[in-house]
């Protein structure tokens, strides 16, 4: 089976929810060869991928220009979008060019429009896997007949069947949709980076964006904590320690670690603190659509506690801090494993 992958290039979240679906689907099906569309770098490809594959790399939707990893700039994501819309078929006749050289079988995609329309050209199957699609989204900013709606909705209407993990939005917009389980990376088993170190210890991510801008030297009055970043600058205070991901070390293998994640509400960081059982320290998104539900999620259904982005700036961390870790509510329980049956659903399908 030749399976052509669409990944949607903004942030990890995309990918860390299809990463384990591709490598299962490979374990339980190894003669099958990979087409991953995508403009993620390629080394983060294969630090989650455990197979080898053929990479064309280009954007394959627009996504939402991020201002920061938690302020969305909605006029330029619109601007952008549009733009991109009013060349659609242009963009879908160039995935017919990819696929039909691939010779593929089967398509997935998270969330990209272009590869539903595509597959339909070829008359090959198309699965989409997501927890939030771009007409959902922009659907919260423009009004229905705009031509950015109806062109998403045309393209994201090809969809055979849509797998939603739990955090997903509602899409309707897709025809047929079905519930499956939480995907997440499995830990794996790293040196701890903290050894011997009495503190409380934070765990600072926001994704793919980087982390936005805050006062760090305000995080050394919050002298009883130790906070783990990437790429923390030599100015920071001393209880700040830089970590460094690659060579097999992933967010998810540190956070058996720590006491809590400091994070912006998105599904990879979520999930991967669902998955190890690690409370939530987050900082209010209200620009983005997405951020209501995954609130009422983080509200009543996770140990997490959550500061404004005035608090986050000026570094007042600590209340916040407390308050999640402390949280007498407890993660749901994970009854099935959403890559396993992900992967079962789609080998059926080939």
């Amino acid at each position: 089976m030749n399976i052509a992958v669409y990944i949607s290039g903004h942030g990890f979240g995309h990918l860390a929810q299809l990463a384990p679906v591709l490598n299962h689907l490979h374990a339980i099906r190894p003669d099958c060869r990979f087409l991953i569309r995508c403009a993620l770098p390629q080394p983060e490809l294969q630090s989650r991928l455990d197979f080898d594959f053929q990479l064309e790399q280009s954007p394959v939707d627009v996504g939402v220009v991020q201002k920061s990893a938690i302020e969305e700039d909605r006029d330029a994501s619109i601007r952008q979008m549009r733009a991109w819309v009013e060349q659609m078929d242009q963009h879908i006749e160039r995935e017919i060019q990819y696929l039909r050289r691939f010779n593929a079988s089967m398509i997935l995609s998270d969330i990209s429009p272009l590869a539903f329309p595509a597959a339909k050209a070829l008359g090959v199957p198309a699965i989409g896997l997501a927890t939030l699609d771009w007409h959902t989204i922009y659907a919260h900013w423009l009004d229905a007949d705009d031509m950015v709606i109806k062109q998403l909705a045309q393209a994201y209407g090809a969809c055979g069947l849509l797998l939603t993990p739990p955090m997903a939005m509602a899409m309707p917009v897709f025809p047929r949709r079905r519930e499956i389980g939480l995907i997440v990376s499995t830990p794996g088993i790293v040196p701890n980076p903290v050894v011997d170190d009495l503190r409380h210890k934070a765990l600072v991510l926001f994704g793919g964006c980087g982390n936005p801008a805050f006062d760090m030297q305000a995080l050394a009055g919050i002298d009883d904590w130790l906070f783990l970043m990437p790429d923390a600058p030599a100015t920071a205070p001393a209880n700040v320690k830089t970590i460094h991901f690659g060579s097999g070390v992933r967010a998810v293998d540190l956070m058996g670690f720590v006491d809590v994640v400091v994070c912006k509400p998105g599904y990879g960081l979520l999930s991967e603190c669902w998955r190890t059982d690690t409370p939530i320290a987050w900082v209010e998104r209200p620009d983005f659509p997405e951020f209501p539900m995954l609130k009422r999620w983080l509200d009543e259904r996770m140990p997490a506690a959550g500061m404004s982005r005035r608090d986050f700036r000026q570094g007042n961390w600590l209340h916040t801090l407390e308050q999640a870790t402390e949280h007498s509510r407890c993660f749901p329980a994970l009854l099935s494993d959403g890559a396993v049956e992900a992967a079962e659903i789609i080998s059926a399908r080939g």
